[in-house]
């Protein structure tokens, strides 16, 4: 695979990765770790964890992908 392509399908990835990875944090109670009425540090780190864990699965699946095109040619 172009490293253009890559780039350009990692960035696609991490677009529809990052949305479901932050509606999926929302379920997390993190309030008990928190002061209370600290909403926007809150929202930081669901942010945060949000990006990180988007970072990993599509880190997880170019490397995938990089295994299957390399393994077909």
């Amino acid at each position: 695979m172009d490293p253009i392509q890559a780039a350009i399908l990692e960035l696609i990835l991490f677009f529809i990765i990052f949305p479901v990875t932050f509606k999926a944090m929302m379920s997390v109670d993190i309030t008990p770790y928190f002061k209370k009425g600290a909403i926007w540090q809150m929202q930081i780190i669901y942010i945060f964890i949000s990006l990180a864990l988007a970072y990993l699965v599509v880190q997880a699946l170019m490397q995938l992908i990089g295994l299957m095109t390399r393994l077909i040619t």
